[in-house]
Protein backbone atom coordinates (compact mmCIF):
# COMPACT_ATOMS: atom_id res chain seq x y z
CA UNK A 1 0.00 0.00 0.00
CA UNK A 2 1.37 3.69 -0.10
CA UNK A 3 2.53 4.54 2.58
CA UNK A 4 2.49 8.54 3.45
CA UNK A 5 4.03 8.48 6.61
CA UNK A 6 7.40 7.06 5.55
CA UNK A 7 6.99 9.03 2.75
CA UNK A 8 8.21 5.93 0.43
CA UNK A 9 7.38 5.18 -3.44
CA UNK A 10 4.08 2.87 -3.55
CA UNK A 11 4.84 -0.36 -2.37
CA UNK A 12 2.81 -2.58 -5.16
CA UNK A 13 3.90 -2.32 -8.56
CA UNK A 14 3.41 0.26 -10.50
CA UNK A 15 2.38 0.45 -14.23
CA UNK A 16 0.14 2.69 -16.35
CA UNK A 17 -3.14 1.59 -17.58
CA UNK A 18 -4.55 2.79 -20.34
CA UNK A 19 -8.60 4.09 -20.86
CA UNK A 20 -9.13 4.36 -24.71
CA UNK A 21 -10.76 8.05 -26.26
CA UNK A 22 -12.59 7.73 -29.06
CA UNK A 23 -13.40 9.76 -32.15
CA UNK A 24 -16.84 10.05 -33.38
CA UNK A 25 -15.82 11.58 -36.55
CA UNK A 26 -14.33 8.20 -37.34
CA UNK A 27 -15.82 6.29 -34.92
CA UNK A 28 -13.23 4.01 -33.54
CA UNK A 29 -10.60 4.08 -30.55
CA UNK A 30 -7.96 7.12 -31.33
CA UNK A 31 -5.59 7.29 -28.16
CA UNK A 32 -5.25 6.20 -24.76
CA UNK A 33 -5.00 7.97 -22.02
CA UNK A 34 -2.16 7.06 -19.71
CA UNK A 35 -3.40 6.65 -15.65
CA UNK A 36 -1.16 5.91 -12.72
CA UNK A 37 -2.14 2.31 -11.07
CA UNK A 38 -0.52 0.21 -8.14
CA UNK A 39 -0.82 -3.24 -7.82
CA UNK A 40 -1.39 -4.88 -4.78
CA UNK A 41 -1.64 -8.74 -4.00
CA UNK A 42 -3.41 -9.11 -7.40
CA UNK A 43 -5.76 -5.49 -6.65
CA UNK A 44 -5.21 -3.17 -8.91
CA UNK A 45 -5.81 0.54 -7.56
CA UNK A 46 -5.82 3.99 -8.51
CA UNK A 47 -2.54 6.01 -7.85
CA UNK A 48 -4.89 9.34 -7.86
CA UNK A 49 -5.07 9.85 -4.25
CA UNK A 50 -1.22 8.99 -3.96
CA UNK A 51 -0.59 12.28 -6.41
CA UNK A 52 -2.25 14.65 -4.64
CA UNK A 53 -1.47 13.42 -1.19
CA UNK A 54 0.07 16.64 0.27
CA UNK A 55 2.31 14.35 3.59
CA UNK A 56 4.00 12.83 0.33
CA UNK A 57 6.89 15.00 -0.89
CA UNK A 58 7.05 16.38 -3.98
CA UNK A 59 9.98 14.52 -5.51
CA UNK A 60 8.76 11.02 -4.53
CA UNK A 61 5.67 11.73 -6.55
CA UNK A 62 7.91 13.01 -9.62
CA UNK A 63 9.92 10.04 -9.93
CA UNK A 64 6.66 7.86 -9.45
CA UNK A 65 5.09 10.09 -12.63
CA UNK A 66 8.28 9.69 -14.51
CA UNK A 67 8.42 6.10 -14.08
CA UNK A 68 4.95 5.33 -15.35
CA UNK A 69 5.29 7.48 -18.13
CA UNK A 70 8.82 5.68 -18.95
CA UNK A 71 7.06 2.88 -18.79
CA UNK A 72 4.26 3.73 -20.95
CA UNK A 73 6.27 5.06 -23.76
CA UNK A 74 8.46 2.14 -23.81
CA UNK A 75 5.08 -0.21 -24.38
CA UNK A 76 3.58 1.76 -26.60
CA UNK A 77 7.23 1.33 -28.65
CA UNK A 78 7.44 -2.49 -28.07
CA UNK A 79 3.90 -3.04 -29.18
CA UNK A 80 4.18 -0.83 -31.89
CA UNK A 81 1.26 0.98 -31.04
CA UNK A 82 -0.09 3.71 -33.68
CA UNK A 83 -2.63 5.82 -31.74
CA UNK A 84 -2.63 8.98 -29.20
CA UNK A 85 -0.96 8.56 -26.14
CA UNK A 86 -2.68 11.29 -23.26
CA UNK A 87 -0.29 11.80 -20.83
CA UNK A 88 -0.54 14.26 -17.77
CA UNK A 89 1.83 16.73 -16.46
CA UNK A 90 1.06 19.49 -13.55
CA UNK A 91 1.98 22.67 -14.42
CA UNK A 92 3.69 23.23 -11.38
CA UNK A 93 6.09 20.23 -11.60
CA UNK A 94 7.44 21.27 -15.56
CA UNK A 95 7.64 24.42 -14.65
CA UNK A 96 9.93 24.46 -11.75
CA UNK A 97 11.96 21.54 -13.79
CA UNK A 98 12.45 23.64 -16.47
CA UNK A 99 13.21 26.78 -14.71
CA UNK A 100 15.77 24.75 -12.24
CA UNK A 101 17.36 22.46 -15.11
CA UNK A 102 16.71 23.11 -18.09
CA UNK A 103 15.23 19.91 -18.92
CA UNK A 104 11.87 18.78 -19.92
CA UNK A 105 11.93 14.76 -18.93
CA UNK A 106 9.09 14.02 -20.71
CA UNK A 107 10.81 15.00 -23.94
CA UNK A 108 13.94 13.01 -23.34
CA UNK A 109 11.89 10.38 -22.72
CA UNK A 110 10.04 10.61 -26.28
CA UNK A 111 13.76 10.94 -27.65
CA UNK A 112 15.44 8.02 -25.79
CA UNK A 113 12.21 5.54 -26.84
CA UNK A 114 11.53 6.87 -30.46
CA UNK A 115 8.22 7.62 -30.05
CA UNK A 116 7.06 10.31 -32.30
CA UNK A 117 6.12 13.48 -30.21
CA UNK A 118 3.78 13.95 -32.72
CA UNK A 119 1.84 10.87 -30.97
CA UNK A 120 1.40 12.48 -27.41
CA UNK A 121 -0.93 15.02 -26.44
CA UNK A 122 0.58 16.63 -23.45
CA UNK A 123 -2.46 17.45 -21.02
CA UNK A 124 -1.81 19.83 -18.80
CA UNK A 125 -3.89 19.31 -15.37
CA UNK A 126 -5.95 21.35 -13.47
CA UNK A 127 -4.33 22.26 -10.37
CA UNK A 128 -3.23 25.85 -8.65
CA UNK A 129 -0.59 27.47 -10.37
CA UNK A 130 1.32 30.63 -8.47
CA UNK A 131 4.11 30.94 -10.96
CA UNK A 132 4.69 33.16 -13.89
CA UNK A 133 2.22 32.83 -16.61
CA UNK A 134 4.21 34.03 -19.33
CA UNK A 135 7.04 31.77 -18.32
CA UNK A 136 4.42 28.46 -17.99
CA UNK A 137 3.63 29.34 -21.92
CA UNK A 138 6.80 29.52 -22.85
CA UNK A 139 7.93 26.48 -21.42
CA UNK A 140 4.58 24.71 -22.99
CA UNK A 141 5.29 25.86 -26.37
CA UNK A 142 8.87 23.86 -26.40
CA UNK A 143 6.22 20.53 -25.98
CA UNK A 144 4.41 21.83 -29.23
CA UNK A 145 7.57 23.05 -30.83
CA UNK A 146 8.78 19.19 -30.45
CA UNK A 147 5.40 18.09 -32.46
CA UNK A 148 3.42 17.54 -29.43
CA UNK A 149 -0.37 17.97 -29.14
CA UNK A 150 -1.71 19.97 -26.70
CA UNK A 151 -4.84 19.71 -24.36
CA UNK A 152 -6.63 21.34 -21.53
CA UNK A 153 -7.64 19.24 -18.84
CA UNK A 154 -10.92 19.64 -16.86
CA UNK A 155 -12.12 22.89 -18.14
CA UNK A 156 -14.29 25.21 -16.37
CA UNK A 157 -12.52 23.70 -12.58
CA UNK A 158 -9.88 25.70 -11.11
CA UNK A 159 -6.54 26.39 -13.31
CA UNK A 160 -8.58 24.97 -16.33
CA UNK A 161 -10.25 28.49 -16.50
CA UNK A 162 -11.23 30.68 -19.81
CA UNK A 163 -7.88 32.88 -19.43
CA UNK A 164 -5.63 29.61 -19.23
CA UNK A 165 -7.48 28.14 -22.88
CA UNK A 166 -6.58 31.55 -24.45
CA UNK A 167 -3.54 31.91 -23.85
CA UNK A 168 -2.20 28.20 -24.25
CA UNK A 169 -4.68 27.88 -27.54
CA UNK A 170 -5.05 24.32 -27.06
CA UNK A 171 -5.70 21.47 -29.57
CA UNK A 172 -8.26 19.54 -27.20
CA UNK A 173 -10.19 21.12 -24.70
CA UNK A 174 -11.39 18.33 -22.05
CA UNK A 175 -14.51 18.71 -20.26
CA UNK A 176 -15.40 16.08 -17.63
CA UNK A 177 -19.71 15.42 -16.99
CA UNK A 178 -18.10 14.27 -13.65
CA UNK A 179 -17.88 18.17 -12.80
CA UNK A 180 -22.13 18.79 -14.60
CA UNK A 181 -23.17 15.19 -13.19
CA UNK A 182 -25.59 17.21 -10.76
CA UNK A 183 -26.89 18.71 -13.83
CA UNK A 184 -26.07 16.74 -17.03
CA UNK A 185 -29.67 16.44 -18.37
CA UNK A 186 -30.39 20.59 -17.58
CA UNK A 187 -31.06 22.65 -20.57
CA UNK A 188 -28.13 25.04 -19.20
CA UNK A 189 -25.59 22.32 -18.70
CA UNK A 190 -26.12 21.50 -21.53
CA UNK A 191 -25.78 24.88 -23.44
CA UNK A 192 -22.96 25.23 -21.10
CA UNK A 193 -21.03 21.98 -22.69
CA UNK A 194 -21.98 23.82 -26.37
CA UNK A 195 -20.19 26.78 -25.36
CA UNK A 196 -16.95 25.18 -25.13
CA UNK A 197 -17.24 23.73 -28.44
CA UNK A 198 -17.74 26.93 -29.80
CA UNK A 199 -14.74 27.84 -28.26
CA UNK A 200 -12.59 24.85 -28.98
CA UNK A 201 -14.03 25.22 -32.88
CA UNK A 202 -12.80 29.64 -33.11
CA UNK A 203 -9.66 28.19 -31.30
CA UNK A 204 -9.00 25.53 -33.89
CA UNK A 205 -9.10 22.60 -31.68
CA UNK A 206 -11.97 20.24 -30.55
CA UNK A 207 -13.66 19.27 -27.70
CA UNK A 208 -13.28 15.95 -25.08
CA UNK A 209 -15.62 15.25 -23.19
CA UNK A 210 -14.75 12.63 -20.62
CA UNK A 211 -16.32 10.73 -17.95
CA UNK A 212 -19.10 9.52 -20.35
CA UNK A 213 -21.07 6.40 -18.49
CA UNK A 214 -24.40 6.10 -20.76
CA UNK A 215 -25.82 6.55 -23.16
CA UNK A 216 -27.99 9.90 -22.34
CA UNK A 217 -23.74 11.13 -21.55
CA UNK A 218 -23.26 10.42 -24.87
CA UNK A 219 -26.33 11.50 -26.63
CA UNK A 220 -25.68 15.06 -24.53
CA UNK A 221 -21.75 15.22 -26.02
CA UNK A 222 -23.27 14.65 -29.52
CA UNK A 223 -25.15 17.44 -28.95
CA UNK A 224 -22.79 19.48 -27.47
CA UNK A 225 -20.38 19.39 -30.72
CA UNK A 226 -17.73 17.00 -28.52
CA UNK A 227 -15.37 15.12 -31.77
CA UNK A 228 -14.32 12.68 -29.01
CA UNK A 229 -15.44 10.50 -25.80
CA UNK A 230 -14.13 8.84 -23.29
CA UNK A 231 -15.93 6.86 -20.34
CA UNK A 232 -17.13 3.86 -18.66
CA UNK A 233 -20.03 3.15 -21.10
CA UNK A 234 -16.99 2.01 -23.41
CA UNK A 235 -14.07 1.31 -20.79
CA UNK A 236 -12.65 1.40 -17.96
CA UNK A 237 -8.55 1.80 -17.97
CA UNK A 238 -7.26 -1.40 -18.88
CA UNK A 239 -3.06 -2.70 -18.55
CA UNK A 240 -3.48 -2.87 -22.64
CA UNK A 241 -4.40 -1.02 -25.70
CA UNK A 242 -7.36 -1.58 -27.28
CA UNK A 243 -8.25 -2.08 -31.28
CA UNK A 244 -8.88 0.68 -33.08
CA UNK A 245 -12.59 -0.80 -34.25
CA UNK A 246 -13.11 -1.99 -30.04
CA UNK A 247 -16.58 -0.03 -30.30
CA UNK A 248 -17.23 0.78 -34.05
CA UNK A 249 -20.43 -0.95 -33.77
CA UNK A 250 -21.57 0.25 -30.84
CA UNK A 251 -21.08 3.91 -32.12
CA UNK A 252 -22.16 2.87 -35.83
CA UNK A 253 -25.77 2.13 -33.38
CA UNK A 254 -25.54 5.22 -31.34
CA UNK A 255 -24.93 7.72 -33.78
CA UNK A 256 -27.66 6.41 -36.26
CA UNK A 257 -29.94 6.41 -33.41
CA UNK A 258 -29.22 9.88 -32.87
CA UNK A 259 -29.37 11.45 -36.01
CA UNK A 260 -32.66 10.07 -37.03
CA UNK A 261 -33.88 11.73 -33.37
CA UNK A 262 -32.09 15.27 -34.92
CA UNK A 263 -33.28 14.82 -38.15
CA UNK A 264 -37.02 14.42 -37.72
CA UNK A 265 -36.11 17.45 -35.41
CA UNK A 266 -35.02 19.89 -37.97
CA UNK A 267 -37.52 18.60 -40.29
CA UNK A 268 -40.11 19.43 -37.73
CA UNK A 269 -38.36 23.23 -37.35
CA UNK A 270 -38.52 23.34 -41.43
CA UNK A 271 -42.39 22.87 -41.54
CA UNK A 272 -42.90 25.31 -38.56
CA UNK A 273 -40.29 27.40 -40.75
CA UNK A 274 -42.46 27.10 -44.28
CA UNK A 275 -45.77 27.69 -41.82
CA UNK A 276 -44.20 31.00 -40.50
CA UNK A 277 -43.36 32.50 -43.92
CA UNK A 278 -46.95 31.72 -45.39
CA UNK A 279 -48.03 33.72 -41.93
CA UNK A 280 -45.74 36.52 -43.13
CA UNK A 281 -46.64 36.78 -46.10
CA UNK A 282 -50.27 37.95 -44.67
CA UNK A 283 -48.80 39.60 -41.90
CA UNK A 284 -47.34 42.42 -44.12
CA UNK A 285 -50.53 43.40 -45.26
CA UNK A 286 -51.55 43.31 -41.85
CA UNK A 287 -48.76 44.94 -40.29
CA UNK A 288 -49.67 48.24 -41.70
CA UNK A 289 -53.45 48.91 -40.12
CA UNK A 290 -52.38 47.29 -36.59
CA UNK A 291 -50.65 48.13 -33.46
CA UNK A 292 -47.14 46.11 -33.04
CA UNK A 293 -48.82 44.33 -29.41
CA UNK A 294 -52.23 44.30 -30.81
CA UNK A 295 -50.38 42.35 -34.34
CA UNK A 296 -48.43 40.42 -31.86
CA UNK A 297 -51.84 39.60 -30.19
CA UNK A 298 -53.47 38.27 -33.45
CA UNK A 299 -50.26 36.31 -34.45
CA UNK A 300 -50.20 33.73 -31.28
CA UNK A 301 -53.29 31.75 -32.70
CA UNK A 302 -51.24 30.75 -35.55
CA UNK A 303 -47.62 30.31 -35.21
CA UNK A 304 -46.25 26.46 -34.57
CA UNK A 305 -47.07 24.40 -31.32
CA UNK A 306 -43.54 24.92 -30.30
CA UNK A 307 -43.21 28.55 -30.09
CA UNK A 308 -41.45 29.86 -27.09
CA UNK A 309 -42.37 33.45 -27.71
CA UNK A 310 -42.94 36.31 -30.43
CA UNK A 311 -42.15 39.95 -30.39
CA UNK A 312 -41.51 42.65 -32.63
CA UNK A 313 -38.22 44.68 -33.27
CA UNK A 314 -37.59 47.88 -35.97
CA UNK A 315 -34.59 47.37 -37.63
CA UNK A 316 -32.29 49.77 -35.39
CA UNK A 317 -32.55 47.08 -32.63
CA UNK A 318 -35.30 48.34 -30.48
CA UNK A 319 -37.96 46.39 -29.22
CA UNK A 320 -41.99 47.91 -30.17
CA UNK A 321 -43.94 44.64 -28.20
CA UNK A 322 -44.30 43.25 -25.59
CA UNK A 323 -43.07 39.97 -25.24
CA UNK A 324 -45.76 37.19 -26.06
CA UNK A 325 -44.54 33.97 -24.26
CA UNK A 326 -46.21 30.90 -24.00
CA UNK A 327 -46.26 29.01 -20.56
CA UNK A 328 -45.60 25.03 -19.53
CA UNK A 329 -49.35 24.64 -19.95
CA UNK A 330 -49.58 26.10 -23.15
CA UNK A 331 -51.38 29.48 -21.94
CA UNK A 332 -50.07 32.74 -23.69
CA UNK A 333 -48.94 35.88 -21.67
CA UNK A 334 -47.99 39.35 -21.99
CA UNK A 335 -44.68 40.07 -20.79
CA UNK A 336 -43.83 43.74 -20.72
CA UNK A 337 -40.06 43.72 -19.47
CA UNK A 338 -38.36 43.78 -23.03
CA UNK A 339 -40.51 46.44 -24.86
CA UNK A 340 -37.86 49.26 -25.75
CA UNK A 341 -34.84 46.81 -25.18
CA UNK A 342 -32.36 47.43 -28.32
CA UNK A 343 -31.07 44.04 -29.08
CA UNK A 344 -28.08 44.88 -31.35
CA UNK A 345 -25.69 44.10 -28.86
CA UNK A 346 -26.56 40.31 -29.87
CA UNK A 347 -23.96 39.43 -32.80
CA UNK A 348 -26.62 37.79 -35.18
CA UNK A 349 -29.12 40.81 -35.12
CA UNK A 350 -27.65 43.03 -37.52
CA UNK A 351 -26.53 40.44 -40.41
CA UNK A 352 -29.99 38.82 -39.77
CA UNK A 353 -31.69 42.29 -40.48
CA UNK A 354 -29.49 43.06 -43.51
CA UNK A 355 -30.45 39.68 -44.97
CA UNK A 356 -34.15 40.44 -44.42
CA UNK A 357 -34.06 44.06 -45.70
CA UNK A 358 -32.11 42.70 -48.78
CA UNK A 359 -33.87 39.35 -49.78
CA UNK A 360 -37.19 40.67 -48.09
CA UNK A 361 -37.53 37.39 -47.26
CA UNK A 362 -37.72 35.36 -43.37
CA UNK A 363 -34.56 33.58 -41.82
CA UNK A 364 -34.19 30.69 -39.49
CA UNK A 365 -31.04 31.42 -36.88
CA UNK A 366 -28.85 28.51 -35.62
CA UNK A 367 -29.58 26.84 -32.38
CA UNK A 368 -28.65 28.64 -29.14
CA UNK A 369 -29.48 28.51 -25.46
CA UNK A 370 -32.55 31.18 -24.78
CA UNK A 371 -31.14 34.20 -22.62
CA UNK A 372 -34.18 33.37 -19.97
CA UNK A 373 -34.67 29.26 -19.72
CA UNK A 374 -31.53 28.28 -21.09
CA UNK A 375 -33.57 25.63 -23.89
CA UNK A 376 -32.10 25.34 -27.03
CA UNK A 377 -34.14 27.34 -29.55
CA UNK A 378 -33.77 28.95 -32.96
CA UNK A 379 -35.22 32.20 -34.10
CA UNK A 380 -37.51 32.58 -37.23
CA UNK A 381 -37.25 35.76 -38.29
CA UNK A 382 -39.04 37.67 -41.06
CA UNK A 383 -39.85 41.65 -42.20
CA UNK A 384 -43.88 42.20 -41.62
CA UNK A 385 -43.79 46.15 -42.50
CA UNK A 386 -41.84 49.17 -43.02
CA UNK A 387 -38.71 48.87 -40.96
CA UNK A 388 -40.66 46.35 -38.90
CA UNK A 389 -39.88 42.07 -38.13
CA UNK A 390 -41.56 39.71 -36.57
CA UNK A 391 -39.29 37.51 -34.21
CA UNK A 392 -40.37 34.26 -33.30
CA UNK A 393 -38.71 31.92 -30.96
CA UNK A 394 -39.11 27.98 -31.28
CA UNK A 395 -38.49 25.12 -29.03
CA UNK A 396 -35.96 22.94 -30.49
CA UNK A 397 -37.25 19.44 -29.12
Amino acid sequence: MIDSKNATLPAGQICPFFQPILSLQSMSVIGHESLGREIVGGEVRSLGAFFHDPAIPEPIQIATDRKLRQIAFAKAVREGYGGLLFVNLKPSWIYRSYRETGRLPTLELLTQYGLPAGRVVVEITEESFSGKLKELLEIVDIYRQHGCLLAVDDVGSGFSSLDRIAMFRPDIIKMDLKILRKGVTHDGYRALLRSFSIIAEQMGGSLLVEGVENVLDLKNAMAAGARYVQGYLFSEAKRDFLPEHEYTALLNEQMDRYGKESYASYLKLMAAEHRLKELADRTAVMAAVREPDHLAGELIHEVPENTLRIYLCRGDGIQVSCNFERGEDGAWTRNEEYRGSNWLWRPYFIPTIIHMQKQRSGILSQAYADLATAKPIQSYSCPVGTDLYLFVDLLIR
